[in-house]
């Protein structure tokens, strides 16, 4: 390798990596996921809102979920430390599926501490508003406020700090 290749391989390597490349798991952390009934005994056990999260094989969005979204690190620390997080495959577990009327793909479910649903969300969710779902939940704020008004509130927070 010559001088020039190797500072054309080093100037390459150096705008990538500045270019907003980060690793998606910082550490190597993953998600806690739980089997249904071990989750849900894990949440009345430890006094844990839960995290449910539906998912099938072929599922386009639930792939990019699993990328994107359960790869933040943020996602990961705030769902290890608050939730008591459950995954189901729903083609493999369908009576559980049907119990919850998941008909699309990927789908979130929020659990209370006395494994009750709170809310659910279909869809693909992005990392910032999923970890502002969590917060909204795991502060009891959807007791006397909308989520909406949470959001706003983050944002001034937000706008204050910097």
């Amino acid at each position: 390798m010559t001088i020039k290749q190797f500072f054309l391989t080093i100037t390459t390597l150096c705008v990538v990596l500045s270019s907003g490349f980060t690793p998606a798991i910082a550490g190597g952390k993953k998600i806690h996921w739980q089997p249904y009934e071990t989750g849900i005994q894990m949440i009345k056990d430890q006094n844990k809102k839960g995290f449910l999260h539906f998912y099938t094989d072929w599922c386009h969005y639930c792939k990019i979920m699993n990328k994107q979204t359960f790869n933040d690190s943020k996602i990961i620390d705030y769902l290890n430390d608050n939730f008591i997080s459950i995954r189901v495959n729903a083609e493999k577990q369908r009576a559980i599926a049907r119990k919850y009327g998941v008909n699309q793909f990927p789908n979130t479910w929020f659990i209370s501490e006395d494994s009750t649903t709170l809310s659910n969300q279909p869809g693909f969710i992005q990392p910032e508003m999923l970890l502002n779902m969590l917060k909204f939940l795991k502060t009891d704020s959807f007791k006397n406020m909308k989520f909406s008004e949470f959001i706003n509130k983050q944002e001034q927070k937000k706008t204050v700090i910097q």
